[in-house]
């Protein structure tokens, strides 16, 4: 669940637009809550006495929907309505039973590998921006 989490919060939206519009038709689907932009306070765990604190509030929106009976959540970080609403929708359908997830997890793996790809692109640039300070000891 917390990868799935982490893959839609962190694919392309135009896919994930399109991949839960093309599985909407096979629903009946209720918005219990629109998208809503809310504040989120931030927990993190003390690392000396692994006592939890709240770092501050982060920009969030969040969004339920019900599917076939079943109740869906989404939540991201900033102002992303479209992207919640297919989160919603994404957990919802996960949770019905005798529902085919074959295509869910599909997409969900494709996503991914692009994003461990663009990870990978992105480690690359930044490590080609490192000094090598025994480099600069020899001159």
């Amino acid at each position: 669940m917390e990868r799935q989490d982490y893959i839609l919060c962190e694919c392309e939206l135009e896919p994930l637009e399109s991949f839960v519009a093309s599985l909407e038709e096979n629903f009946e689907i209720k918005i219990a809550r629109m998208p809503s932009i809310c504040m989120t306070m931030v927990q993190a765990e003390d690392s000396v006495e692994f006592q939890p604190f709240y770092l501050g509030e982060a920009l969030t929106t969040e969004c339920e929907v019900i599917i076939n009976g079943q109740k869906g959540y989404g939540i991201c970080l900033g102002d992303e309505p479209l992207r919640t609403y297919c989160i919603a929708f994404i957990d919802a359908i996960t949770q019905i039973k005798d529902v085919d997830l074959q295509p869910v997890h599909q997409f969900l793996n494709e996503q991914a590998v692009l994003i461990e790809r663009a990870n990978t692109i992105e480690h690359n640039h930044i490590q080609r921006t490192k000094v090598d300070f025994k480099l600069m000891e020899q001159d």
